[in-house]
């Protein structure tokens, strides 16, 4: 349990998945190569720690998104807002108030999403909208849970009893 890496859980719309050569990003000449390209690569070769030997397409989405200053939220009743990066900067920031350094909020955003906290997903416009994970599989084959599943609601919905025996 908790042993399986984010390919291996399979999660929906998953299917693209980059297996570079290590260090390879480091070893391509970049004369002749687009200004995206060299981009791509390099953004490739900071992703690898994350994700191990196999990075989903979905990583670059990301990474592109932080960049972008901007990350597009789904709900769980289906809404997308807007979180300006600086935003969840000031929220991931340390104990002293100082707010998360980029490389920082890079790399908390890629540890949820290795993890399978939050998965990503294509917008309208070729920008990406992150999902938070209600319920991660726990092996291979086991379903995703987002809000609005059906399947995401095994909590009672009963009244929680204060310590008088009335609900509160």
């Amino acid at each position: 349990m908790g042993g399986y890496t984010l390919q291996q859980l399979q999660p929906p719309g998953y299917d693209q998945w980059i297996v570079p050569v290590p260090g390879r990003a480091k070893a391509i000449p970049v004369e002749g190569m687009s200004a995206g390209a060299v981009d791509t690569a390099r953004r490739i070769e900071r992703l690898l720690p994350f994700y191990g030997s196999q990075v989903p397409v979905q990583a670059l989405w990301l990474d592109v998104a932080v960049d972008s200053g901007v990350l597009q939220v789904r709900h769980t009743d289906d809404t997308i807002t807007r979180l300006p990066v600086a935003e969840l900067a000031g929220v991931l920031s340390g104990s002293d108030g100082d707010p998360a350094a980029p490389a920082e909020l890079r790399a908390s955003m890629h540890e949820l999403h290795a993890a399978g906290a939050v998965l990503v997903g294509p917008d309208e416009y070729d920008g990406c909208v992150v999902r938070p994970v209600l319920g991660k599989p726990q092996r291979p084959g086991d379903p995703w849970l987002f809000g609005g599943d059906t399947a995401a609601g095994p909590v009672p919905k009963t009244r929680a009893a204060d310590d008088s025996g009335s609900t509160v």
